[in-house]
């Protein structure tokens, strides 16, 4: 064996041991930073280069731009962006070949691109980071012409270290997916087990956008509810937005982004906001975001509003995954606003008379005692009517129950109709209905329930018989004057009702405390 053949078998074995060890280093790495920083300086030192430069392919911009590098200037790394096939690591990109360049200084590709700078007359190679499919990236390696011209040698040498880094970017790449989606899975269940354990849809939906912003690495996120008419969007909950921002945007349905989304009920993703129109140019500027993604906030089909992620321009746009993983949200979104729905429509059921639509008894209590408690504290009357239909049991009897019940519909829309806002109007029971009066005396009181009666007096609600009239009979109590207590406050306004009846309808009486001494006989 030749001393010459000798060497060359050493130098294969040593370029094999050091692939090997190289292999086994970048395996360890879980970051493409990491993983871009040990291939730079061990490329460096396996073929003695003084510079070295990674590019990576920049998914938003299309562009090469380095990712890590060794003796390579600070401008250089910052302004270095080429295109497909420009420049010499551009053509490497392009055509997924590996190139040697004996002599730069000869090189019309390289002199092009370096034209701002002077020119390093210094052999170099570039070669790509690839699989046999895609082309991810670009590795340079350059040395002055006095350390000797790059041989073919280093260039096959290159070209394997070019095809392991691509396989593991992959690898660390797919590592990084599912760390992302375990993320996902165990933010949504997070989220999965708030829903299940509370109605405030606040505390819900805050937990949602911070959820999707870090799973998607958003830089801001909002959740955009409907309001009452439908037409517009407001923002419910956000997380990277101006508080100030938050708080006034409203959207037209059809309009920008978010209202596109909610006319067509359907996602839409945006690479580039620049390049799409349907985005205002206000806007544009308020976020600084380049990639938008918006999805539609459903129910049981029904549109609730819509869900926004931003990203700003320096980062990666937003795909398909991140489609589908806010979809997910959305769904849990719509699920707790569809539960508080469902939960708010039961609390109202349970406290509402199902036939006149009022407040009913137990409804009625509850606010007894917590107007007379604010009362206390502020040194201010509450005054309560009992109101009782006069005959009615003559209507039922007559004209039948559905009759009546619409008489006592009719009643009860007048009463909440002849009441101020403040006032609330429950149905007591039976025929009877009761209205708690804050912050008024009883002589306020009187006046009101005597305009009550006289208004509902002149209608006819009794088709059957339409020269017939709906009288009422009412009684008023007040605290603090006549009781302290609400259930004597109640009961002093029932006896004075039943007086009103032993007068002769039709009437409102004062309650006095004396009353709860005498015995009234109650008539029907």
């Amino acid at each position: 064996m030749t001393k010459e053949l000798e060497a060359i078998i050493q130098r294969k074995d040593a370029h094999l041991s050091a692939l090997t060890q190289m292999s086994v280093a970048m395996n360890s790495k879980r970051s493409t930073a990491e993983l871009m920083d040990l291939v730079s300086k061990q490329t460096r030192d396996l073929v003695g280069a003084d510079r070295v430069s990674i590019m990576l392919v920049d998914p938003l911009s299309e562009q090469l731009s380095i990712v890590s590098s060794t003796g390579v200037d600070e401008d250089v790394i910052q302004t270095m962006h080429l295109k497909k096939g420009e420049g010499i690591a551009g053509k490497v990109w392009a055509e997924g070949k590996p190139l040697l360049i004996p002599d730069t200084s000869k090189s019309p590709d390289y002199l092009k691109i370096s034209q701002k700078r002077q020119p390093l007359a210094a052999s170099l190679i570039s070669v790509p980071i690839n699989d046999s499919i895609d082309t991810f990236g670009v590795i340079n390696v350059q040395r002055p012409l006095e350390s000797g011209i790059f041989e073919e040698e280093e260039l096959n040498l290159l070209t394997l270290i070019g095809i392991q880094t691509a396989g593991t970017l992959l690898n660390v790449r797919l590592v990084s997916d599912l760390q992302d989606q375990i993320r996902s899975i165990r933010s949504a269940q997070e989220i999965g087990n708030v829903i299940v354990s509370t109605f405030d849809v606040d505390t819900v939906l805050r937990l949602i956008v911070r959820g999707i912003r870090d799973v998607t690495g958003a830089d801001a996120c909002s959740i955009m509810l409907l309001d009452e008419e439908g037409e517009y969007l407001f923002i419910r909950a956000s997380e990277g937005i101006p508080e100030d921002i938050a708080k006034t945007v409203r959207i037209r349905k059809g309009e920008n982004i978010a209202g596109w989304v909610a006319q067509e009920g359907r996602p839409l993703l945006i690479s580039n906001i620049e390049e799409d129109d349907r985005f205002e140019c206000t806007a544009k500027g308020r976020y600084s975001t380049n990639s938008v993604l918006s999805v539609p906030l459903k129910a049981k089909g029904r549109l609730l509003g819509v869900i926004n992620v931003n990203r700003l321009v320096s980062t990666r746009p937003f795909n398909s995954n991140d489609e589908n993983l806010l979809m997910i949200f959305s769904n849990q979104a719509a699920i707790a606003l569809e539960n508080a729905r469902l939960y708010n429509e039961l609390q109202r059921l349970a406290i509402t008379d199902g036939l006149t639509g009022l407040a009913n008894h137990r409804a009625f209590q509850d606010q007894l005692k917590v107007e007379l408690a604010r009362a206390s504290r502020f040194f201010q009357e509450v005054s309560l009517l009992i109101i009782d239909i006069d005959h009615f049991k003559s209507i039922n009897d007559s004209f039948g129950h559905q009759r009546g019940d619409h008489v006592l519909r009719c009643v009860g829309q007048a009463l909440q109709r002849l009441v101020r806002k403040m006032d609330m109007v429950a149905r007591y029971g039976g025929e009877e209905f009761a209205i708690i009066m804050p912050q008024t005396d009883k002589s306020e009181a009187i006046r009101i329930a005597d305009r009550i009666r006289k208004s509902v007096e002149k209608e006819r609600w009794v088709e059957e018989d339409p020269t017939r009239s709906i009288t009422l009979s009412m009684g008023v109590s007040e605290y603090p004057k006549d009781a302290h207590d609400p259930a004597v406050l109640v009961e002093l306004a029932d006896l004075a009702l039943y007086q009103s009846k032993q007068n002769g309808r039709n009437r409102v009486t004062s309650a006095t405390p004396d009353m709860l001494k005498i015995k009234l006989e109650k008539p029907t």
